[in-house]
């Protein structure tokens, strides 16, 4: 499977993609405005004690929402208004609803999170073999600050000690410029902005990048992946209209089944029809096996690309053998082994629905495909990263 990363600079704002053997499974956009593991030093505004939360002021014009259940022993509970607050965004603002916040700042890199408020060392749960998870944790606690935590990361299973220990101490020196920072301004103020989108698409690619396309190849001379320069790499491989298919309510598969895709407020429901599939000669138990299986993975490809999270239901078409379920769970489980994003399959209920959670970490494409950044459009001027 060829793997290619598209990075492109055009009026002031990234745009990335992420394609496996021409089929499109990531899309990202750089916005202004709050984002996902942004650090802010925040004032709180109002008491919502029936919620067990306070509202905080982030900017002059937006809150963030920020349960008890976050604030650890940061603050004093109940906050006092106007107290203040070092908060880290969890989930950014969807529609009506402001961001989620937390008190518990996290600084994560490719191989490692590092932990200013934690302790010990844990291994990511995606590390299912136990010597390699009970090395990693050795090895942590061997590289880890004193008095902060850490978490190894999948990553750092094949990743040079020498690797690790530099997105460390690089980590470590970035969360002390923050609290100096701290100590400097006045709330509500922007401490850090995290990534930015380049460094976030090549932190969180977890497949093998064969190749990069972009119009500024200069700013990937430090990267080992062959770089080629293309002026206009998403009309090169057509993602407009990859993006378009992509979120149709209906989306057609290879073998004549489809999708139909309903998002709402409390989750997004996906049914699986057989539609034009003939099937085979082996009846209808196998026909729906293999569709299913074809189902599975163009699922876990659409929930990436829209970037959907929380609750998922799956209608899959109905099987009556427990081994074909476990087999389509199996598939589904595989597809979504590379999705940077927590994924948890939960089964199947008692009516045939699989039921999944993701968790919510960026914008749904379907609010940022083709949403102009009202500060930056138009300037076309490049940013370094070495400025």
């Amino acid at each position: 499977m060829i793997n290619q990363l598209l990075f492109e600079y055009k009026d002031n704002c990234w745009e990335a993609a992420l394609l496996k053997d021409g089929l499109l499974f990531e899309y990202r956009k750089s916005l202004c405005g709050i984002a996902a593991e942004q650090i802010y030093l925040a004032k709180t505004d109002r008491v919502v004690r029936g919620m067990e939360a306070v509202f905080v002021k982030l900017t002059d014009k937006e809150n963030g929402f920020l349960p008890y259940s976050e604030v650890k022993d940061r603050i004093s509970l109940p906050p006092r208004s106007g107290e203040k607050v070092l908060v880290q965004v969890k989930k950014p603002p969807v529609q009506q609803k402001c961001a989620y916040l937390t008190c518990d700042i996290t600084l994560a890199g490719r191989y490692v999170i590092l932990l200013p408020y934690g302790h010990g060392c844990s291994v990511s749960r995606r590390i299912e073999d136990e010597q390699t998870a009970l090395d990693l944790e050795l090895l942590g606690r061997k590289l880890k600050p004193e008095d902060m935590g850490i978490i190894m990361r999948e990553e750092s299973a094949f990743a040079d000690i020498e690797d690790i220990r530099d997105e460390i101490t690089e980590l470590q020196n970035r969360w002390e410029h923050i609290f100096v920072k701290m100590h400097e301004v006045n709330p509500p103020c922007l401490l850090d902005e995290g990534y930015s989108l380049v460094e976030t698409m090549l932190r969180d690619t977890k497949c093998p990048v064969h190749e990069i396309i972009t119009n500024v190849p200069e700013e990937f001379e430090e990267i080992s992946v062959p770089v080629q320069y293309s002026p206009n790499p998403m009309s090169l491989h057509n993602i407009s209209s990859k993006l378009e298919k992509s979120l149709r309510r209906k989306v057609w598969l290879r073998s004549g089944g489809n999708l139909v895709i309903d998002p709402c407020e409390a989750m997004t429901v996906f049914d699986v029809n057989s539609a034009k599939d003939l099937g085979t000669k082996k009846g209808m138990e196998s026909t729906s096996l293999r569709l299913n299986c074809e189902a599975a993975e163009e699922i876990a490809r659409i929930i990436r690309l829209r970037s959907i999270g929380g609750i998922v239901l799956i209608d899959f078409v109905d099987m009556h053998s427990e081994e074909n379920r476990t087999k389509v769970r199996s598939a589904l489980e595989e597809a979504l082994r590379d999705d940077p994003v927590k994924t948890v399959i939960h089964g199947f209920t008692s009516l045939g629905l699989l039921e999944m959670t993701r968790k919510k970490t960026t914008t749904p494409l379907t609010q940022i495909q083709d949403m102009p950044c009202p500060h930056c459009k138009g300037t076309g001027k490049l940013e370094s990263k070495h400025e």
